[in-house]
């Protein structure tokens, strides 16, 4: 390996991101780092059979459509655009996982077709795994502003409702009379409470 080689493969090697080189024409990998290689499992030569056809025999079968809309992409791409893709691939223990790739047209043909690409690769699966529990976790929000609003609301709207009622007829205990000041204060707190809630549940 040549000196300016090896020194690049360690500067990958220590930024835990892979880079390659991809020929769009042939549908073949040009150049590695090795580190998508090590992450999923794979030797170097098995990952340079798995990469042809663009993944395909590695990619998420939900993912394929998404990968090739990424290439018609590319093949419209000035020189030097970046464009970015999230996809899942399979590792060889059968078990996918989430990269994040930004792949830049580096070399054109002459009649200014997409030739070869370098693309940047970056597993996110914790990322995305994040993503995903922080979304349940909204929903699980969601709902709960749904019953709040819905099943403990109605109750206190109704008993405020009553509160008002009995407030119109004449009462002439002054004892009547505070008791159900205290008690319209207490629904009432309780009211803002169940408001204060709903706000802070409301994330969309």
């Amino acid at each position: 390996m040549k000196p300016g080689t090896k020194f690049l493969h360690s500067l990958f090697e220590v930024a835990h991101v892979e880079f390659q080189t991809y020929d769009l024409y042939n549908h073949k990998l040009v150049f590695s780092s090795g580190l998508i290689s090590q992450l999923l499992g794979y030797t170097e030569d098995e990952y340079l059979q798995l990469s042809k056809d663009f993944y395909r025999n590695i990619l998420h079968p939900d993912d394929i459509d998404k990968v090739q809309q990424t290439i018609d992409a590319l093949l419209q791409a000035q020189k030097g655009e970046v464009i970015e893709m999230t996809a899942r691939l399979l590792k060889k223990d059968d078990n996918y996982i989430w990269v994040n790739s930004r792949q830049m047209v580096y070399d054109m043909k002459p009649d200014k077709h997409v030739c070869t690409i370098i693309r940047e690769v970056e597993d996110v699966t914790s990322l995305v795994v994040l993503q995903d529990q922080l979304e349940e976790k909204v929903e699980q929000l969601k709902q709960i502003s749904f019953r709040n609003s819905h099943l403990v609301r109605g109750p206190v709207a109704s008993i405020i409702g009553l509160i008002d009622i009995i407030e119109e007829k004449e009462i002439t205990s002054d004892h009547n009379r505070q008791v159900l000041r205290f008690l319209k204060e207490a629904i009432t707190k309780l009211d803002d409470v169940i408001l204060d809630i709903n706000d802070l549940a409301r994330l969309d």
